[in-house]
């Protein structure tokens, strides 16, 4: 073999190796999604941290935390030495992120849009980050398989469930209209978003409820009782729905609900499943 031969062949098999394996650095993750992305591809040895709204999988909770991912502490990121951060576009504040940036600190942004094509640009974003593309297009090879074994109700062709997202905090219910991940999952579900004709977050009034006419209610399970779903069946304007009439609350995970990650088509799967006795 000739010496540019081999220093051709040497140079295939380091770009292949470094493809397969992640160097290792010290990362920190921000944003339950990409949290979770890195735990699918494999990369969690290479975690010293994440953020609080890393709730997925169940290690991610024994992991230390650095915050809210929207109200970051230079020190407290940097307590832990990283080398790498990998961070939501809601991450901040940007003076904090600048600040990291500064000390030498790799920031990388994963921003992909609410969308089914959004969910496999997020995994490719944090498998490149992580030198990990072959996993990565491995992963999400598994999930486009994820989505093609689901199937949308036969009834649901004739007339999509009209569906309303609640999120309920500290101050009044919101509900979430065009370009949330709630909008996109419903979508993708083959349902339909009874408030689509607003945009963002929005707070949830008697005349949005009525005019909405929701055949069920979505709230995410964390921090849901039987008292807070007393509560959303006695908003004003509620009783009149036939979601209230029926009764028919669907609870989701909150990361499943909000976060249009790599779990999409098993949320998918519970909406299909929780309204599985529903019928136009």
């Amino acid at each position: 073999m000739s010496r540019k031969l081999l220093i051709f062949v040497t140079l295939m098999v380091l770009g292949s190796l470094s493809s397969t394996f992640s160097f290792a650095q010290r990362v920190v993750s921000i944003g339950g999604t990409v949290t979770e992305i890195v735990y699918l591809l494999g990369a969690d040895k290479q975690l010293v941290a994440s953020d609080t709204s890393s709730i997925y999988p169940d290690k991610a909770n024994q992991m230390p935390k650095v915050g809210y991912q929207r109200t970051l502490s230079a020190e407290g990121v940097l307590s832990v030495h990283p080398e790498l951060l990998l961070i939501t576009p809601a991450a901040g504040p940007a003076k904090v992120l600048q600040q990291l940036k500064e000390t030498g600190v790799n920031v990388v942004s994963i921003d992909a849009p609410d969308t089914k094509q959004g969910i496999f640009d997020k995994v490719s974003q944090v498998a490149h980050a992580l030198n990990l593309d072959i996993a990565g297009k491995q992963a999400i090879d598994d999930i486009k398989q994820a989505f093609d074994e689901l199937a949308i109700p036969e009834a649901w062709k004739k007339r999509p469930p009209r569906l309303l997202f609640v999120l309920q905090m500290s101050g009044a219910p919101m509900v979430a209209g065009q370009g949330t991940a709630p909008d996109a999952l419903f979508h993708l579900a083959g349902a339909t978003n009874t408030v689509s004709n607003i945009k963002g977050y929005k707070a949830l009034t008697p005349e949005a409820i009525l005019l909405a006419q929701p055949d069920a209610i979505v709230v995410t399970q964390q921090g849901l009782t039987r008292a807070s779903e007393q509560a959303i069946w006695s908003l004003p304007g509620m009783a009149s729905t036939p979601a209230a009439k029926a009764q028919r609350l669907i609870s989701l995970d909150a990361l499943l609900a909000l976060g249009l990650g790599p779990r999409t088509p098993q949320a998918i799967e519970l909406i299909h499943q929780q309204l599985e006795d529903w019928a136009p």
